[in-house]
């Protein structure tokens, strides 16, 4: 699997070296098996100084800091940890659908919403009502202008540092005023949610989450040299994990739809598959995952079509390195070319089409599951990735087991052809397509 210039490509200018990784083996050789040395994130003047990211788990530089990140979110996201947040994960797919009910024409704003109360309950306890909660607000504009912020070359200063000494009134300055506003949002998003959690604490009524667990936990105490350098590490380790999993499932949820409403026979296949095996009485749980593999299968398949990350977040060398022949410099930016992967060739089932029945199995060519180039490589693989995947997993069976999704209808009868245009981010959201969204009348079992 490699893209179509090959493994590697290469690029330099203005002092700075960039390869992105085509192909699979290309990204294990690099980011796991040399994990050592791409370890490290490219220093962006604007992410990383001016909005102050350098203190978040994504661009931390690898060392004490970024090693109690992650051992912060082994402990507090762990297999066990996650089973006590399934209740809330549910209620909040529940919510959902209670939304999309009753106001179905509104169903972007009711994905952003979900994935941020996914987020918001399980790394900070807080419930949030709207999408026009403060916490949510906040959120998205500072995850707006982060995405945009963190790829190699949105600003000339990121190539250019010494620009950065230049006085205001200069050419290409513009990077200030985003660095200075970016930075009060993210100082907004890193303090707030987690001054509620230890006043939540304080007063004793605090109910289970991320932050809580890791300030509270037995186990996690030996790493407090101070309260001040913990509480820090903490703080920004939860906002690391709401800055990456609120884009990553909305995301992944509006993809979803989009999909459902593009091939109808694959919704109905589905909703068989539900009525068969959770019924009408009950909402569709995580204990139902091996039992519903066509459902599991669309989950794959919606994170293999559109990527939530279609280039990785970039490494960068911590020193001089060959491979297959060719000298990479240190301090070389490395990305990996996710979007790559996922348009890998299939003799049965075209790469820009959806077809669930990909990951099926019992098929000579076996894909490459999503979750090995979803959630990142090596030392800096997504700590939250199974809270990611049970979200979208539940979200999207309780889609299926309630509503009938179709092209939406103009007023001449005809379907709107679904043309959707996406954020040109880091993350890449579907920003605005329409569909028809109704409850289901009856079960399709007898089908």
């Amino acid at each position: 699997m490699q893209g179509a210039y090959g493994e590697l490509s290469y690029f330099h200018g203005l002092g700075n070296s960039i390869l992105v990784l085509n192909s699979h083996k290309a990204m294990l050789d690099l980011l796991v098996k040399k994990g050592n040395l791409y370890c490290s994130r490219p220093y962006f003047v604007v992410a990383c100084e001016l909005m102050d990211l350098i203190n978040s788990t994504a661009f931390a530089p690898f060392g004490k800091r970024w090693r109690l990140h992650r051992k912060l979110a082994r402990v507090a996201l762990s297999p066990e940890a996650l089973r006590e947040y399934e209740g809330t994960l549910m209620t909040i797919a529940a919510i959902l659908n209670r939304s999309l009910a009753e106001s179905p024409a509104d169903f972007i704003n009711h994905a952003r919403l979900a994935a941020g109360r996914v987020i918001m309950s399980t790394m900070y306890g807080i419930s949030v009502d709207s999408a026009q909660d403060p916490y949510i607000v906040r959120a998205e504009a500072a995850m707006d202008m982060i995405s945009k912020a963190v790829i190699p070359g949105a600003f000339l200063v990121d190539l250019i540092p010494a620009l950065k000494h230049v006085p205001r009134w200069f050419p290409f300055t513009r990077f200030r005023t985003v660095g200075e506003t970016g930075r009060s949002l993210v100082a907004e998003l890193v303090a707030k949610p987690f001054q509620y959690v230890k006043d939540e604490i304080a007063a004793g009524t605090t109910v289970p989450s991320f932050t809580k667990d890791v300030l509270t936990k037995n186990e996690l105490q030996s790493e407090r040299e101070t309260d001040e350098a913990f509480e820090h590490a903490v703080k920004w380790a939860a906002a690391s994990m709401y800055a990456a999993g609120q884009e990553v499932i909305s995301s992944s949820i509006l993809n979803m739809i989009m999909a459902l409403a593009l091939n109808p026979q694959i919704l109905r296949r589905a909703q068989v598959e539900i009525d068969l095996v959770v019924g009408r009485q009950r909402d569709p749980t995580l204990g139902d995952q091996d039992s519903l593999p066509y459902i599991h299968a669309i989950v794959k398949e919606t994170l293999r079509w559109h990527p939530p990350l279609p280039m990785d977040i970039a490494r960068a060398s911590t020193a001089d390195d060959v491979y297959l022949g060719y000298f990479i410099p240190k301090d070389t930016i490395v990305i990996p070319n996710i979007w790559s992967l996922s348009r890998a060739p299939d003799p049965d089932y075209p790469p820009e089409e959806f077809h669930p029945e990909r990951f099926l199995g019992g098929r000579a060519h076996e894909p490459l599951p999503p979750s090995e180039y979803c959630f990142g490589f090596g030392r800096r693989i997504c700590p939250g990735r199974g809270l990611a995947e049970n979200a979208i997993f539940l979200m999207t069976a309780s889609i299926v087991a309630a509503f009938d999704i179709e092209p939406a209808i103009d007023a001449v009868g005809q379907k709107i052809p679904i043309q959707v245009q996406y954020s040109s981010g880091l993350v890449s959201l579907p920003e605005d397509f329409q569909c028809s969204i109704k409850l289901r009348t009856s079960p399709l079992t007898s089908q």
